[in-house]
């Protein structure tokens, strides 16, 4: 029984050793056998020719990768990472993205586009026109974008936050209609957001290059990029809200943190998570001005978007993603909490909903006694281990909601170095103040 688990270590500190470059190798070559597996296995077009572009290009890159790894010395194979990083940006997502585009604004048959696609520009629509996102009796899901029809997902339900309504407000404007599509401006906040981040973050050139793979190149983000996009800002926004965080700027990470949160529920765990494990201040008010940065732009949000229509907000928002409306969510894949909700029938839909939220409650409740997460880097882990379970167990998900864990899992291990950093970096005068503020709350 121990086997697994003890070669489980062993090959993790094989992966440890490779040179980050090697380490390319394989996740570039992962890659290309995924796109492969989209090819024979996906039953969507837009997966399918995503694919079609990104198999070569992650093969050669990744056999480029491992050739240069066995003559490159650690300087210059930190600029061919980025060449090949910079490659990849351009054939696995910036490519297929305007051949997407392109196909949409012709009228080429076949769907171009996920259907989160048309729901976000349809949702701006009705902003830009002065009228509410959501609709008090929607009455049909989301379906793939073929072209640029108004009338595509016009009755639709939204299950997103506000904020996500900025990304479909260009729809609504008069300009050229490649620009309408809402994955344009999902991948350039995305991009921009990540390269700040990264900007400001204090790790070494290859963690950057790392985390850069994650959220844009490899199919965690390219993907769905070209696909729908709606979940790379909130990927994008919590590594913000993580870089501001390690950089003791609480306030300001809690302003991105609510950004994320006010545009996508599954923000909110890693989001109101880190509000218990911001950095210490001498003063120890981290945590609250996090908060404060947090609700002060959440709070106003949904509140005004519940008081213009409390029931559309309330069908929209709760009722549908869990499966409580009489049309559901088109969100499927064959995981455990669907299988339990088709096994049980619609009589009992509402009471498999409620014991599911329930048993993955207490599961949360439980690792976190365990895991006691007391750094950044801890709880992002721990709330990647959440979220996985929490995709397991949801009666309306996909697998494309596991790129959350996925990100978040790699993040909490490269991370680590900047929690050591955090501990070395307390002063003798931080630490006497900490102890005093200490000894004086039990006097």
């Amino acid at each position: 029984m121990l086997a697994a688990p003890q070669q489980g270590i062993r090959l993790w500190r094989i992966l440890q050793e490779l040179t980050p470059l090697e380490q390319d190798a394989l996740l570039y070559l992962s890659s290309a056998i995924f796109a492969i597996g989209q090819l024979f296995i996906s039953t969507q077009a837009d997966y399918v020719q995503w694919a079609e572009f990104a198999l070569i290009p992650y093969a050669f890159v990744g056999l480029v990768a491992f050739a240069i790894s066995r003559h490159a010395r650690a300087r210059s194979s930190r600029y061919t990472r980025v060449s090949l990083v910079l490659s990849l940006l351009v054939l696995c997502l910036v490519l297929p993205l305007s051949v997407s585009i392109a196909q949409r604004v012709n009228n080429v048959p076949g769907v171009h586009a996920q259907d989160e696609v048309a729901v976000i520009e349809r949702c701006g629509d009705r902003v830009v026109h002065n009228q509410n996102c959501y609709l008090n009796t929607p009455h049909s899901v989301g379906t793939g974008a073929q072209n640029f029809s108004t009338a595509t997902d016009s009755k639709a339900f939204v299950p997103y936050l506000p904020g996500m309504i900025i990304f479909g407000i260009p729809n609504g404007l008069t300009i050229p209609k490649p620009l309408r599509d809402a994955r344009v401006s999902l991948t350039l906040f995305t991009l921009v957001v990540t390269l700040v981040a990264l900007g400001l973050s204090r790790l070494s050139a290859d963690d950057r290059v790392r985390l850069f793979q994650f959220v844009i190149i490899l199919p965690t983000g390219a993907l769905p990029l070209v696909t729908g996009g709606d979940d790379l800002p909130i990927v994008a926004l919590l590594l913000l809200t993580l870089v501001l965080s390690y950089r003791k700027q609480p306030f300001i990470a809690g302003l991105a943190g609510g950004v994320a949160a006010v545009i996508k529920l599954t923000a909110w765990p890693l989001a109101f998570g880190l509000a218990l494990v911001q950095p210490h201040q001498p003063d120890r008010r981290s945590r609250l001005r996090y908060g404060v940065g947090l609700i002060s732009v959440l709070a106003p949000v949904i509140v005004v978007a519940g008081l213009i229509d409390p029931k559309a907000f309330f069908i929209n928002e709760i009722l549908f993603p869990l499966g409580l409306t009489k049309i559901k969510s088109p969100a499927e894949s064959p995981l455990l909490g669907q299988k339990l909700v088709g096994l049980f029938g619609s009589q009992l839909h509402l009471y498999v909903v409620a014991a599911l939220v329930i048993i993955g409650a207490e599961l949360a409740l439980l690792l976190y006694r365990r895991i006691r997460p007391a750094t950044l880097s801890v709880m992002t882990g721990y709330v990647a281990l959440v979220l996985f379970i929490a995709i397991l167990l949801a009666p309306a998900t996909r697998f494309g909601y596991l790129l959350y864990p996925a990100n978040m899992a790699v993040w909490a291990i490269i991370l680590r170095k900047l929690d050591r950093d955090l501990k070395k970096s307390v002063t003798p005068v931080e630490s006497v103040a900490s102890s005093s503020s200490v000894s004086q709350g039990r006097t």
